[in-house]
């Protein structure tokens, strides 16, 4: 039970470098082109996807035990707002002459990931 739940934490963790990595990469270059944009949208969201299925993995794994944390409540709000940001950068790979929205948006999206990874790390509250 040990190796799985530490195995499912680590895919959860390499889940996360395929959603952030993209955006970090949309943040720093966001007039990279429409097509490598829009490919690295599709690559985040499908990181996103999958830290959905190994996080709701990894609380079903651990009962009760963190669901009435704040912190984890507070993740699990940003982590949607994450998803509606990550669906609004995908329109928006697609309009012409919008990298500078683009650059902006994936910017405040990386720091809201941050921001989730600050919190399962220092478990604030």
């Amino acid at each position: 039970m040990i190796f799985a739940y530490s195995l499912l934490v680590a895919v959860h963790v390499v889940s996360f470098l395929f959603c952030a990595g993209p955006l970090l990469a949309l943040a720093l270059a966001p007039d990279m082109g429409p097509s490598a944009a829009q490919r690295l949208t599709r690559v985040a969201s499908f990181g996103l996807l999958a830290l959905l299925v190994t996080g709701v993995g990894a609380i079903a794994m651990t009962g009760p035990a963190f669901i009435h944390t704040w912190w984890l409540r507070l993740s699990l709000i940003l982590f949607l707002v994450i998803g509606a940001l990550t669906g609004r950068l995908r329109r928006l790979t697609r309009e012409p002459g919008s990298a500078g929205a683009v650059g902006r948006l994936a910017r405040v999206t990386t720091l809201a990931l941050v921001l989730v990874v600050y919190l399962m790390e220092a478990k604030p509250f």
